[in-house]
């Protein structure tokens, strides 16, 4: 069974968003822990592994070191651990939408989290949303990892108020947002 901690933010307090900041503690099974060899590439998503780290394959590049040649040849392929993560249907992050006021704005509303999700991708291409539902009132939104659930509460808090919550299971680094807002 899975422990859950939260935190509350509504927008009539004053008091910080409270998220979790001890995620390092926890392991990701989807993450190696043996060395992913450099020029790693993923079969799917086209990411590139170097000195440990995934990198978005359209801006990055095998740095040159003095001696060295420039060799794009990829020598290794896998799935890097968002791609594998998506394709076991196995989220890290789950954010929910309600309330009225959504429907009311939901392109506008839609874009904005579109427009976190590229900007995550930017920084870490293991941030990634998996999926978008509609359900009886309410969108689910399922992220690869915790923080980009996290990110987009954020951004919508900060864009349109409403009330948000953070929800952590206690043993793993999944996080469950609620954000909620109406007319």
């Amino acid at each position: 069974m899975t422990k859950e901690r939260s935190g509350n933010h509504s927008s009539s307090s004053k008091e910080p968003v409270h998220i979790r900041r001890n995620i390092q503690d926890f392991d990701d099974p989807y993450i190696p822990e043996e060395h992913i060899p450099d020029g790693t590439t993923c079969d799917l998503c086209g990411s590139v592994a170097h000195e440990g780290h995934w990198h978005v394959s359209a801006d990055y590049q095998l740095p040159i070191r003095k001696g060295e040649h420039r060799n794009n040849e990829v020598h290794h392929k896998t799935l890097c651990p968002a791609c594998r993560k998506i394709q076991d249907h196995v989220p890290g992050g789950v954010l929910q939408i309600t309330g009225s006021f959504f429907w009311d704005h939901e392109e506008e509303i839609l874009n904005l989290i579109r427009n976190e999700a590229i900007k995550a991708m930017g920084l870490n291409p293991l941030e990634r949303i998996m999926s978008l539902e509609y359900g009886d009132g309410v969108i689910e939104i399922t992220t690869t990892n915790e923080k980009l659930a996290q990110r987009i509460g954020k951004a919508l808090h900060k864009s349109y108020s409403g009330t948000i919550e953070y929800k952590w299971s206690e043993d793993t680094k999944l996080a469950r947002v609620s954000w909620h807002r109406d007319l």
